[in-house]
């Protein structure tokens, strides 16, 4: 497999994964119209006085309100499905003691395996290429174990490419080199300007972290890789990627680009 012709078998999904910021400026759109049409629904069964109008709506007008309720909750329940990431136990803070110790702890047991495996490989790859910021705080701390695991997810999922590629064509280049594998630095992805009366911000809904790498290799493994990204419920939502050829026959191509891992928060913690 080429990535040429996965861009044609998946065009769909890549578009949607291209247009990530898009998707999720819409996602908000419609969790905002859901808490809007919630007070609606509640305004019109007279529960909550309108502050402009005392107005008692009538009984169609409360259907057609629940009805659009429950339309906007299920696309915002089929965008978590499509794109949500459900994290493990493994890399959450609850029943591991002291949050700077543990993040210590699974930061360098992932480290090592990464290393290890893509030296059983023969990929090359050396300790700075693949990092973290340092977090300040539990709740930077939460979010960095979260990019672990994402970074965990690349990494496994990069070498099940290039182990199922060696193994129909054993004198394939596969992967050659991981040379960036790197959880951005939270105050990058998070604007600091404030919010406008009545808007949803999507950090009080989901936990986002962002992945950006560049890996060396063919096409074949490539290709498998961006499939690989689409998993329901592990979900990693393709940001960005490009592919260089090669400079010269024989020298591998170059697949740099970032991906986000979305994960939900819980309803009560949601705020919904």
């Amino acid at each position: 497999m080429d990535v040429g012709a996965f861009v044609q078998e998946n065009k769909r999904w890549l578009i949607g994964c291209a247009i990530g910021a898009l998707v999720w400026l819409i996602a908000s759109a419609i969790v905002g119209s859901l808490y809007d049409v919630q007070a609606a629904t509640a305004e019109q069964a007279g529960l909550v006085r309108s502050s402009k109008s005392a107005e008692v709506y009538t009984r169609d007008a409360l259907a057609a309100a629940n009805e659009e309720a429950e339309k906007l909750a299920a696309e915002r329940q089929r965008l978590q499905e499509s794109l949500g990431f459900v994290p493990s136990a493994k890399y959450q803070l609850a029943g591991h003691g002291d949050a700077n110790q543990y993040l210590f702890q699974v930061g360098r047991e992932l480290k090592e395996r990464v290393l290890n495996d893509a030296n059983e490989r023969n990929v090359e790859i050396s300790d700075k290429d693949v990092s973290w910021p340092v977090p300040t705080g539990v709740d930077e701390i939460r979010g960095v174990l979260f990019g672990l695991e994402l970074l965990d997810e690349v990494a496994t999922r990069l070498f099940a490419a290039h182990d199922a590629v060696r193994e129909q064509q054993p004198e394939a280049m596969a992967l050659r080199g991981i040379r960036s594998l790197k959880l951005e630095e939270r105050r990058g992805q998070r604007s600091v300007s404030g919010r406008r009366r009545g808007e949803v911000d999507l950090r009080d809904l989901v936990t986002q972290e962002r992945i950006n790498f560049t890996f060396e290799g063919d096409e074949a493994t490539f290709a498998l890789f961006l499939e690989a990204c689409q998993k329901p419920g592990r979900t990693l939502a393709i940001e960005s990627w490009t592919l260089t050829p090669p400079a010269k026959r024989g020298d591998p191509c170059q697949l740099k680009g970032s991906l986000l891992g979305i994960a939900f928060k819980p309803a009560a913690e949601g705020g919904q």
